[in-house]
């Protein structure tokens, strides 16, 4: 989905990165409208207003605006998918199953975690007897099922390809292996706060404490598992912030209509008047990037410099007669692939360990041993003897360091290699 919205604003404004990243902030205006609605029809417009504002200037909404990551789609595609489960749950027709198969295949196609929604209208069944209704319902059904249709080519492609994506999505979930840490589950249960903002996920909180009404239970059917089930995750091995992100529709929903019901507008305007002053500061932020310092830490570091990277390593490889950048991170494939895509010099990946691509650059672009002429090696660290074990006349050339905000370099080592031995790696750097 992220390389379809690319391909989409690409011929309108170009390769840059604020026309790549422009679907962001459209897609999550959309994302609020269909909050609003899903407010609106089940406690009115005036929460409906309330909780398209909490969603548009949520704190990790306003971060997420910004970059163009698998969550600004699917978020858009959950919400419309829980607005036709809410407006079926009533009694909805065609138009709005429809809407729901079309909502679940594309959000299926941006991100797995769309799966989640399946789950959830289990719950939503056995919690509300609306939800259950619904789901007898032959339309609804079928559109349940339209939904996950569209996931079928991707299926396809992983089983051409070994199973790719469905690996690296384990091996996601997996990270470092099983171990018990309450403070990484903790530390996801904050990050909850941040995301979504501290009054509204208060509000979703106390609506848990006694969820009275059929409306209640049903947003809780959409948010609570999903929080619980990926807090599990992250006691047992870790978990990102944002791999709940799916729940804060509905928890923007129902935050805002339990504060409201209690009287409490101004906690209400208190939260978006922190993420509208989160919004500013990350304006004023960004303008000052190259300058501004935390505690001693550049915050932008890792984004800053790397077109000057690019450029550094162009050069090499010219001075050097090479045919092609060999990469061995895949952050530095990605950075190069893009800064360097006006050039002629394409950029390589040495192969996966045992030949098992780990990311997309393994896979479709890998270091083959035939390549026509000699090639720069960009490498993680500094031993020659690494480099040697994968490349056929290695020669070292030194470290390029690049400025990344005050007091930050982003160090390179090159080498030069005769040929690239095929099928091996360097091991891993200490």
């Amino acid at each position: 989905m992220v390389a379809w919205l690319i391909a989409l604003v690409e011929p309108v404004c170009g390769s840059g990165a604020a026309c790549v990243r422009s679907p962001a902030p459209l897609l999550w205006a959309g994302t609020a409208l269909a909050t609003f609605g899903i407010a609106a029809a089940l406690f009115g417009t005036r929460v409906g207003v309330w909780a398209g504002w909490a969603a548009l200037l949520a704190p990790g909404a306003v971060f997420s605006a910004r970059i163009l990551s698998t969550d600004v789609p699917l978020l858009l595609f959950w919400a419309l998918a829980l607005l036709a489960w809410v407006r079926l749950r009533a009694g909805g027709g065609v138009a709005w199953a429809g809407l729901l198969a079309a909502a679940l295949g594309l959000g299926l196609l941006s991100k797995y975690a769309m799966l989640y929604f399946y789950g959830c209208v289990l719950v939503a069944a056995a919690a509300d007897p609306a939800s259950r209704a619904a789901l007898r319902r032959p339309v609804v059904v079928a559109a349940l099922v339209a939904g996950l249709v569209a996931l079928v080519p991707n299926l396809l492609w992983n089983l051409d390809h070994g199973g790719a994506t469905v690996r690296h999505t384990a091996a996601n979930a997996s990270g470092g292996g099983l171990s018990l840490g309450v403070g990484d589950a903790l530390e996801f249960l904050a990050a909850q706060f941040a995301l979504a903002g501290p009054v509204i996920l208060t509000g979703l909180i106390l609506a848990a404490v006694r969820p009275r009404t059929a409306e209640t239970r049903l947003l809780l059917a959409f948010s609570l598992p999903i929080f619980l089930a990926v807090a599990g995750v992250a006691l047992v091995t870790r978990a990102h912030g944002n791999w709940a992100a799916t729940a804060l529709i509905a928890t923007f929903v129902l935050g805002t209509a339990h504060l409201l019901a209690r009287g409490r507008r101004g906690w209400l305007a208190g939260g978006l008047a922190l993420g509208a002053a989160v919004q500013g500061l990350l304006f004023w932020a960004d303008a000052h990037a190259a300058r501004l310092s935390l505690a001693g830490q550049a915050p932008y570091a890792v984004t800053l410099g790397w077109e000057t990277t690019a450029r550094a390593v162009a050069d090499a490889a010219r001075a050097e007669g090479a045919v092609a950048v060999v990469t061995e991170r895949r952050r530095d494939a990605a950075a190069l692939t893009y800064h360097l895509r006006a050039d002629a010099l394409p950029v390589l990946a040495w192969p996966g360990p045992g030949g098992v691509p780990d990311d997309h650059f393994q896979m479709s672009a890998p270091v083959t041993g035939r390549e026509s002429g000699p090639l720069l090696v960009v490498a993680g660290c500094a031993d020659p003897a690494r480099v040697a074990a994968a490349g056929e006349g290695a020669v070292a050339l030194g470290p390029r360091e690049v400025a990344t905000g005050p007091g930050e370099t982003r160090t390179l080592w090159l080498f030069r290699i005769d040929r690239a031995r095929p099928g091996l790696r360097p091991p891993d750097c200490p």
